[in-house]
Formats: C-alpha cells, structure tokens, sequence
C-alpha cells in the first residue's frame, strides 16, 4: 500500500502542512479579534454572565469588525432579554442603559426609528434644562452616555426636522465630550452637526460662526498626507459654510468655500469619503 501511495506522500504532506497553518491562521485571527474588541469595545463589567458577554461581543464584532446592523440588533436584543430574565441588572443600570443605546443605534442604522426607547434613555442622564445628570451612576459614565445616544438621537431628530431638539443634543454632547477630554474628531462633528442644525433651524449666523470656529481649529492641526479620521473633515465644513452663505445671500463667499473645499478633496482621490465630498461640492 506504501508503495503505491509514495508518489503522492509528499503531496499529502504538503497539504497537511497547509492544513495545519490555515488552521494555525483562523486561530490566530479568532484570538486577535477576541482581543481587539475587549480592549478597544469592551463590556460592562457588571455583565457576568457568559452566554450574554459572548452576545454582546458578536454584536460588537457586528457593528465595528464585519458591520451588519440587523444581526447587531439580534444579539444586542437577546443580550437584553437574558438580562432581564436572570434579574441581576435593573433597567437603570449602567450596563442595560449602555446596550439600549447601542440597540437603538443599531436600529436606525437598517432605518429602524426607536425614538422612544431614546429619549427615554436620554432623560435619564439629561435633565428637561439640558443639563447632565442621573442617580447611582458615575459622572464620567454618564457623559459617556450622553455621547452614545446623542449619536443615535441627533440624526434622527435632524431627519424628523426637529431642530431645535437637535442644538440641545449636540450641544450637551459637545460639553460631554470636551469634559471627557478628548481631542478626536468627534468633538468636531458634533461642533459641525451643531452648526447644521442651526442653519436648518433658520439661525443662520449661529451656524455660521460655529462652522468657522471649527475651521480655525481644523486649521490649526499639523498637516499631513496620512489619510485618518481628520481626512478632508475641513472639507465638510467648507461644503456647510458654502450652503450657509448661499442661503444669507453671500453667493461670492459660498463659491469661494465651495472652491477652496474642491482643493482639499482633490488631494485624496483614492478615499471614498472623500469622492463623495468632492462630488457633493461640484
């Protein structure tokens, strides 16, 4: 038998040995990515269970890894429902709250409107004057929290033309975050989404100086041709404060932004946000 399998041995051993290493490789990348999400999108700590702890990391990996909204919602859902059914967590804690808000955001993301469940989660760490606050958790958490949901809240509230509920969103998440101390380009887009809503709420020059602020700043960062999360952010800005100034009646000025917005987009041709800034400018 050896010796009429000995031409293919060597075959065999080969594809062994490939075997061996793909399996090698698919285990690596299983561990990389376990790690990946507990360090940078880790879980409550108060989620002991391990049946729930792997439902939220398989929907973490679904909303940040391999996104798919949809299959985010169903683990995020089932998370809940054994939370619920073990009776550990109240609604009102931290962890709960954390993954309301991470539901909510899967939602609108396949066009799923949880409006109530937001703003019910909101008014728990925001008061009717729009001021941070809440009862039995941290503050640091709750500025957290106000970050999550306004991501989610603001840009509904925008679609649902609610503009004026929209300035106290993003304007309670921009003291959030800048309490936080973060300097990331999220506290930008909260100054820029700011500024949108202004203009749309028809308070043109609140909008207009909020956009310019956040251009001066822009401004101010080193420049470099590394293509990051800052990537043509100035370029958005030039884009708004172009439609700002058309609607003031400032057409010079708004072709003049438009154009310098046009420079920046051009310098990154090969990023796909930066296409859509380009094609949106001409």
């Amino acid at each position: 038998m050896r010796g009429r399998l000995q031409p293919y041995l060597g075959t065999i051993r080969i594809a062994s040995a490939a075997s061996t290493l793909f399996l090698l490789s698919i285990g690596g990348l299983y561990l990389y990515t376990n790690h990946h999400l507990d360090t940078k999108y880790p879980e409550h700590p108060d989620i002991k269970d391990k049946e729930t702890r792997k439902l939220l990391r398989g929907a973490a990996l679904r909303e940040h890894i391999a996104p798919d909204p949809r299959i985010a919602y169903m683990f995020l859902q089932r998370a809940l429902e054994l939370i619920y059914k073990q009776g550990d967590l109240s609604e009102d804690s931290e962890a709960v709250q954390e993954i309301i808000a991470r539901l909510a955001g899967a939602a609108a993301q396949f066009g799923e409107q949880k409006t109530s469940m937001l703003y019910s989660a909101w008014s728990k760490v925001v008061d009717a004057d729009g001021q941070i606050q809440g009862v039995g958790n941290s503050d640091h958490w709750r500025k957290q929290q106000v970050c999550r949901l306004a991501d989610t809240l603001g840009p509904l509230q925008i679609e649902n033309g609610d503009y004026q509920g929209a300035i106290t969103t993003y304007g309670t998440a921009l003291r959030a975050l800048k309490d936080l101390d973060l300097e990331e380009p999220k506290q930008a887009n909260y100054i820029i989404s700011l500024g949108e809503a202004f203009a749309l709420s028809g308070d043109l020059q609140s909008a207009y100086t909020l956009l310019m602020s956040v251009l001066i700043d822009l401004n101010k960062r080193p420049q470099t041709q590394q293509v990051d999360r800052w990537t043509c952010l100035d370029s958005i800005v030039m884009l708004d404060i172009a439609q700002v100034e058309q609607q003031r009646g400032h057409l010079q000025q708004s072709r003049k932004w438009a154009e310098s917005g046009l420079q920046v987009t051009s310098q990154h041709k090969t990023v796909g946000a930066c296409d859509n800034c380009h094609a949106h400018l001409l």
